[in-house]
């Protein structure tokens, strides 16, 4: 009877690691199509009802509109309206639980192109939840407060 237990609790734990694998591989190829704003590469690992939420941009209109997109569209057009030419997750600390990947990190985002651009840093906490292999929800909370100015 044990040996059954333990087989069983084994090839639990073997499905779920390999869940997990997929999810952080479906949240990290999400997370490289962004930094690039490579609308077409973003475009394939959404569903019609994604979403995109950033509820810590609610009551910061001094910083941007409100992030609550859902939908391709939505989503893509409320990402493209920041003008980022590029973004770059500097990653501390990543971990995945119930098809959920959540990134602790810094964001350098470059806006402008060429000679004329200007990046800022911001701390950020990016939880990509993914559901049969494309990206659910994006889900961002930024602190915005302590957003600094990138030194080049």
């Amino acid at each position: 009877m044990i040996r059954i237990l333990l087989a069983l609790t084994a090839c639990l734990m073997i499905t779920g690691a390999g869940h997990a694998q997929d999810a952080r591989a479906t949240a990290e190829a999400w997370l490289r199509a962004y930094e690039a704003q490579d609308q077409d590469a973003m475009r394939a690992l959404l569903t019609e009802d994604s979403r995109f939420v950033d509820p810590t941009s609610f009551d910061r209109p001094e910083v941007t509109e409100r992030i609550e997109w859902t939908g391709p569209d939505a989503i893509l057009s409320g990402v493209a309206a920041w003008g980022a030419s590029a973004g770059e997750y500097t990653v501390s600390r990543t971990f995945e639980a119930s098809n959920r990947v959540v990134f602790e990190a810094e964001m350098r985002v470059t806006y402008g192109e060429d000679e004329n651009t200007v990046s800022f840093i911001y701390p950020i906490v990016t939880i990509i939840t993914v559901e049969d292999g494309h990206v659910a929800e994006h889900r961002d909370y930024t602190d915005f407060d302590g957003m600094r100015r990138a030194e080049d």
